[in-house]
């Protein structure tokens, strides 16, 4: 009797599975950087939670993460995306490959995921980039911005008052130049230079760099259509900031050669930089630590602007897309939509103090007291208002991979010593090759 009974049950529970009444739980796979591995942590320390159970205890789905750093994901993206491949379901966008990737049939159309009466519990930059020919195909999830870190004992010791953190009295590009050469000349030695005046965080990369035109009001460097370059990306403005580029690293040579953006942020923390043009990641995170431990004594102030141009600061950050060859489409925009919701995103910045798309970043800042007081006050006494105000986002093409890369060349040059005006003309020749597939 007893062995009858085990067979049936036996039997049951294989026909159970075989059918489908009894299966195991969805999975959906993460396409994401490897970034995103220390964030997690961040995030747990803080909120007290794992970001994505929520998600997988309500829904049932589970999370599977794939990820690479950043140069290898994009080429990653490229490899599986040209083969059609079903490998993973979501994946991180860089926010101005957008377009490219929708052109492309990289990512499919997810207008349900963000409707027009929620896109405004977004950044109006972040949304502008998430969409191609009036659809949306990524949806916003971080955002970033920029300030202007000083080494206070620098300063003092060439005698130079701080930069407020007003950005009504933000410092133009003018009075950092002359700064920086007067602590040059100050503090090091004639024949040597063992202490730089400034340094850019992203050093070459047009995302660091593109606000030096826009602050002229050259614009992106390209035209309305998203593929023009000729007259956008080579006009007086464009050139006048290449030569201020220049000048920088050759002539007043205030600004270090031969450095990474993976080297330049210990380089300011290792006390050999007056001035760092860096994210606001940096806030609260590896430079709090060492002025704690009194290795770093630093100050925050706003972007720097051109005289008699706008402010502008550098913005955007990553997306989410939804790959079109996944077999698991309606779990992977749920958790899409999951990641992208007010409540986790307010708990995203609050762990990892990675700004985000979400404007529920602004409720941690403006409730939380410790936002109050520095280096957390720079949040609200600055990247809120650059958030709103002067956040200039890359362009919307689907040149963009290719754009950046050229452009990330030419700064490179130009601070190398080529000439601006000769590397401005010959991207140019170079970017409208390469836009014909696109026309």
């Amino acid at each position: 009797m007893k062995m009858t009974l085990l067979l049936t049950t036996i039997i049951v529970c294989t026909l159970l599975i075989f059918t489908g009444i009894v299966s195991a739980p969805e999975e959906i796979t993460f396409l994401c950087g490897a970034w995103m591995d220390g964030f997690a942590k961040s995030f747990k320390e803080i909120n007290g939670y794992d970001y994505v159970a929520p998600f997988e205890e309500e829904t049932g789905i589970k999370v599977n993460f794939t990820s690479y750093p950043y140069e290898q994901m994009i080429q990653t993206i490229e490899v599986l995306m040209k083969a059609k491949s079903s490998q993973f379901d979501v994946l991180e966008v860089d926010a101005p490959l957008t377009a490219s990737y929708a052109i492309r049939g990289y990512i499919d159309p997810i207008d349900d995921l963000l409707p027009p009466e929620e896109q405004g519990r977004f950044f109006p930059s972040t949304v502008n980039l998430a969409k191609w020919n009036e659809k949306v195909y990524s949806m916003p999830f971080e955002n970033s911005d920029q300030v202007m870190y000083y080494n206070k004992d620098l300063f003092e010791k060439a005698g130079i008052p701080f930069p407020p953190m007003d950005v009504n009295q933000r410092w133009t590009w003018e009075k950092v130049v002359e700064t920086a050469q007067k602590i040059q000349k100050t503090l090091n030695k004639e024949g040597e230079t063992k202490i730089w005046g400034l340094l850019f965080d992203q050093v070459y990369r047009c995302y660091q760099l593109l606000i030096l035109p826009q602050s002229l009001g050259a614009g992106s460097g390209v035209g309305p259509d998203g593929i023009q370059v000729k007259g956008f990306l080579d006009n007086e403005g464009w050139i006048e900031a290449m030569t201020w580029w220049y000048n920088v690293n050759n002539t007043w040579k205030i600004h270090p050669k031969g450095i990474t953006p993976s080297e330049s942020p210990q380089m300011f923390a290792s006390g050999d930089v007056a001035m760092f043009i860096g994210r606001s990641w940096h806030i609260g995170a590896s430079y709090e630590k060492l002025r704690e431990e009194g290795r770093l004594n630093y100050g925050i102030a706003p972007h720097p602007y051109f005289e008699g141009g706008e402010p502008a600061t550098p913005t955007n950050s990553w997306h989410l897309g939804l790959n079109p060859y996944s077999e698991h489409k309606e779990a992977a925009k749920k958790f899409i939509k999951y990641l992208s919701s007010d409540k986790l995103m307010a708990d995203w910045f609050r762990g990892t103090k990675r700004l985000t798309a979400n404007r529920s970043m602004f409720e941690v800042i403006d409730n939380f007291p410790e936002y109050n007081y520095f280096p957390l006050n720079a949040f609200k006494e600055i990247v809120k208002y650059e958030l709103d105000n002067t956040a200039a986002p890359r362009p919307i093409t689907p040149l963009y991979l290719e754009w950046n890369d050229s452009l990330d060349k030419a700064f490179s040059d130009v601070q190398n010593g080529a000439d601006p005006r000769t590397v401005l003309d010959n991207t140019v020749s170079i970017l409208e090759r390469m836009a014909k597939k696109y026309q």
